[in-house]
């Protein structure tokens, strides 16, 4: 089965025995994003996975990490 749709959040759990689980949460539709309403995968992967897909993104997208802005006072107070 393949799904298509916007990446809007993800998450992981290490197993601590070198592998992790990565939740991804997709969306198809602005309704689905609007309503909270993500489609969510699951993908279990080893840690050397983890930073092979790392790299991948890293290099496909500009080359180098980003820095993540701290969040502004409303955003860190409203949410």
């Amino acid at each position: 089965m393949e799904n298509h749709g916007a990446l809007v959040g993800w998450a992981h759990h290490d197993h601590g025995d070198g592998r992790l689980l990565l939740r991804i949460e997709t969306v198809q539709t602005l309704k689905d994003a609007k309503e909270h309403s993500p489609d969510i995968t699951r993908v279990m992967l080893t840690k050397q996975q983890a930073k092979v897909l790392a790299n991948y993104l890293v290099k496909i997208s500009d080359g180098e990490l980003g820095t993540m802005k701290k969040p502004g006072f409303f955003r860190r107070v409203f949410g």
